[in-house]
């Protein structure tokens, strides 16, 4: 571990319950947080959820590959729109593993959605990703520069009533500094796939990230001293902040924390089962065992944070504005939500002159059998593919066991792989514009269709294809 220093400093402040830090020139370390009350309704006790994903073997000690995946950075200046910013996050991060270029996203914009299309949050600057999640869904959000974020709150001189920018009760558009201009409104707009709920559990939350290589959305309890924040009534260690680590909260920091209670929210993006940090006591003292040796806490998630990269996290060695937060706080203290890669659908081509064949076999998938099913469709047509959609029929009790295929011949293209989670049934179209181009129409296509993981059942009901 890199050596540790402990800097006792106490600071006085007041902050309204559960209200935002707001201050007039921001610096990336002034940390904003979010309501508490905002970014918890509608949660279930995270760690009390069933586990939705069953992957195969033990998880390995690190997980670093969806770094590769992530958008720069961010910053949310301040205003405390922190679930905001971690919902973004996760949309360009999942565009980003779609094939999208750069995705870049409007807070901006997901802000007033959420309070004016959403019809929700609309007497706080809060909200949580369960809500910006479904606006995104529902209603979708342009690139940022149809509508570019603005760092500082609205006040007075920008609208009546908006007093500081902070505080709970002002005029809803104090909170979305205002209304979008024309070009955001008609600019085009991306969404999401229906989100959903997973464990905090370690394992689940590390079986999602394995099998469906994403990460993971989160809102949190806040605790002052276990982040380092600068508003801790308890000593803070700035050797942890410049690395981003959080630890688990001892029960001074929890309750000296909850007399002014916030939220907060992140990503998860990996994780570190080896890495060891000292705990610590409300004075900052590291926890020591009867025979003096330092008590650790062990086992941390990688998250992305959306407080610069001038402060927290700076030392981070997967770069500044990265951390590394306690499994355990997330289990305690948090909810995780999740949603799917989403499909990035190209212009439609000039309708074809397309033949459709069809096949209602009714075949039962055999539970966790690698070979799976298959079925046949023979075609008599003359003449090569163009381009094929394929509308599968499938029922099925936990849809992230499923593989499902398209063959012909040599050609074997993989349709869905183990997508969806614990959601029910597969019944989507999936478009193939190049993958058997050039291939002759006539002979058998074959739909094969694998569970596999143990206890779910499902069955093929049918499918078409259509050759273009």
């Amino acid at each position: 571990m890199l050596p540790r220093s402990i800097l006792r400093l106490s600071l006085a402040f007041s902050l309204s319950l559960a209200a935002c830090d707001s201050t007039e020139d921001f610096v990336d370390d002034d940390a904003p947080l979010s309501s508490y009350d905002a970014l918890f309704e509608g949660a279930p006790v995270g760690k009390d959820l069933p586990y939705e994903i069953k992957a195969d073997g033990p998880a390995p000690l690190h997980h670093v590959d969806l770094l590769a995946v992530q958008s720069e950075v961010k910053s949310q200046g301040s205003r405390g729109v922190c679930s905001i910013f971690a919902t973004v996050a996760l949309m360009e991060h999942l565009y980003l593993k779609a094939g999208m270029d750069e995705p870049d996203f409007s807070e901006q914009y997901l802000q007033w959605s959420t309070k004016f299309e959403l019809n929700v949050f609309r007497n706080t600057s809060g909200s949580n990703n369960t809500f910006n999640l479904d606006a995104i869904k529902r209603f979708g959000i342009p690139e940022e520069d149809a509508w570019p974020y603005e760092a500082t709150p609205w006040k007075d001189a920008d609208l009546e009533g908006c007093k500081d920018g902070s505080g709970e009760n002002l005029p809803t558009l104090c909170y979305t500094n205002g209304e979008p201009p024309v070009e955001a409104r008609e600019a085009e707009k991306f969404n999401l796939p229906t989100s959903r709920f997973i464990s905090t559990r370690p394992s689940a939350i590390m079986d999602h990230i394995r099998v469906n290589g994403t990460a993971v959305a989160i809102g949190l309890d806040f605790f002052y001293q276990s982040w380092n924040h600068r508003k801790s009534t308890l000593p803070r260690n700035l050797d942890n902040w410049d690395q981003g680590i959080v630890l688990y909260p001892n029960d001074e920091d929890i309750t000296e924390s909850h007399k002014q209670r916030a939220g907060h929210a992140v990503v998860i993006v990996g994780w570190d089962n080896e890495m060891e940090v000292p705990k610590r006591d409300a004075e900052g003292n590291v926890v020591v065992d009867s025979e003096g040796n330092p008590v650790v806490e062990k086992g941390f998630w990688i998250i992305k944070n959306s407080w610069g990269t001038a402060g927290f996290g700076i030392e981070n060695p997967h770069g500044a504005g990265y951390g590394f937060l306690s499994m355990e706080y997330v289990e305690e203290f948090g909810n995780a939500r999740i949603t799917d890669v989403p499909e990035i659908v190209e212009p439609e081509p000039e309708p074809g002159e397309g033949e459709t064949f069809d096949s209602d076999p009714s075949l039962a998938i055999p539970d966790n059998v690698q070979a799976g099913v298959s079925d046949t469709i023979a075609v008599d047509s003359t003449g090569t593919v163009a381009r094929i959609s394929v509308d599968v029929d499938i029922t099925h009790t936990f849809r992230g066991d499923l593989v499902v295929a398209l063959r012909k011949g040599s050609t074997r293209i993989v349709l869905s792989d183990r997508k969806g989670g614990g959601q029910h049934d597969l019944k989507q179209v999936f478009v193939l514009d190049s993958e058997f181009d050039g291939v002759d129409k006539s002979g058998e296509w074959i739909l094969e269709v694998a569970d596999t993981a143990k206890v779910d059942i499902g069955t093929l009901n049918g499918w078409s294809l259509t050759i273009e």
